[in-house]
């Protein structure tokens, strides 16, 4: 190695250290007083023996600015030179012979330092979601079955902020692995990175098939205009129709639920959990009885003594007024189908004891295909109804 070579993997591992990113030849050459030639000829050298790696001939446009002759503007110059990326055994040595192993940096920080790719992905188990989900009075959550993205709600303190986008790819064993990049990882805070490094998962087996995560890819490193597919906002987004469609009535009385989310502890009881906050939107109580007995009387042309049981002449629930409108509109157990197993699942989380028990599997897609089937079942409600 001669002496230039030297100087560039000194200065390579320098620039790296203050920003994880390569350096042009074009820049080495203006730092050492070389051409472009010269400095791209010892790029190739260092990269042949193993130092480092380039983008060969890559094309910019250098901007220069005459003040002397203002009115001419800038002048565009195009170069084309390589890109320098030095190895990570240089940049260890570098870090190491430095003080910023003394500093005691973050985890992700120092795996930046040590060559780690900006907009690399670091994969971790679903359960790292649950800190955030549990806190919806701090942190905005955007959530899909491709992924989404966590900030800080705003008033929270300058030293509490969060921003991470996330996908979600299926591993081969059937559960749900969480994926976070590099440069959002190593802007946390120090005890927000350790509390994401302790779920890391070393050495994730991808489901490369996975179309959720494909889209999360094509969004997030090609800019693709792309949907997430989003199972409850989905099923938000029906409710809110269906209410304005019976406008000025309404079929139910809430549309939203701060605390309904996915399943991202995978156990049952999570499951059933997460089940007992959507019945909170789409159960009985939700109902509005005055508008099923409305539907009833003004669309099936019953009576109030209709609405009363046959044996105990006690008032009918809620779910048995749905369960005569859908028999009326012949539609049967089109929504109170799923609203049952939804019922069950509640009642499975309110009066059974639950062991928190970690499968070996994922309740996030047998949650998002309940939230699909009630929301077909209230499309098709309402598609009567429009009849």
């Amino acid at each position: 190695m001669n002496e230039i070579q030297s100087a560039i993997l000194v200065e390579s591992a320098a620039q790296w250290l203050e920003n994880p990113s390569g350096i042009t030849a074009f820049d080495l050459a203006r730092k050492f007083g070389i051409s472009n030639e010269d400095a791209c000829q010892e790029v190739e050298a260092l990269c042949e023996a193993g130092y480092g790696t380039m983008n060969r001939d890559a094309e910019f446009v250098q901007l220069s600015f005459d003040l002397e002759k203002s009115q001419g503007g800038f002048t565009h110059t195009p170069i084309r030179t390589h890109v320098f990326f030095p190895s990570k055994q240089v940049l260890a040595d570098a870090f190491y012979k430095s003080d910023l192993p003394r500093q005691k940096l973050p985890e992700y920080v120092v795996r930046l330092h040590l060559g780690a790719h900006q907009y690399g992905l670091v994969h971790f188990n679903e359960e790292v979601l649950s800190r955030y989900f549990d806190h919806p009075e701090t942190y905005e959550i955007e959530d899909s079955l491709s992924g989404g993205s966590i900030s800080t709600c705003s008033g929270v303190s300058e030293g509490s902020h969060l921003y991470v986008r996330y996908g979600k790819c299926r591993l081969h064993s059937g559960r749900i692995a969480v994926s976070a990049i590099y440069k959002d990882l190593s802007l946390m805070g120090s005890s927000e990175q350790r509390y994401w490094h302790a779920h890391e998962i070393v050495d994730p087996s991808l489901d490369a098939s996975d179309r959720n995560f494909q889209i999360f890819l094509s969004r997030t490193y090609e800019g693709a205009w792309v949907n997430y597919p989003d199972p409850i906002g989905n099923l938000l987004a029906e409710l809110v129709v269906t209410n304005s469609t019976l406008s000025p009535a309404e079929l139910f009385t809430r549309t939203e639920n701060v605390h309904l989310r996915m399943p991202v502890e995978q156990t049952y009881k999570s499951y059933c959990d997460c089940a007992s906050e959507l019945y909170k939107v789409v159960g009985p109580d939700a109902l509005s009885q005055s508008t099923l007995k409305k539907l009833l009387q003004e669309r099936c042309g019953l009576s109030q003594q209709d609405f009363l049981h046959q044996e105990t002449k006690r008032p009918l629930s809620s779910l048995q007024l749905l369960a005569m409108l859908e028999s009326k509109l012949g539609i049967p157990n089109a929504l109170c189908g799923p609203l049952k197993k939804v019922g069950q699942l509640r009642v499975d989380a309110d009066h059974k004891v639950l062991e928190p028990e970690a499968e070996g599997r994922s309740y996030s897609n047998d949650f998002a295909n309940l939230c699909d089937d009630l929301k077909n079942g209230l499309f098709s409600v309402r598609a009567a109804l429009s009849a």
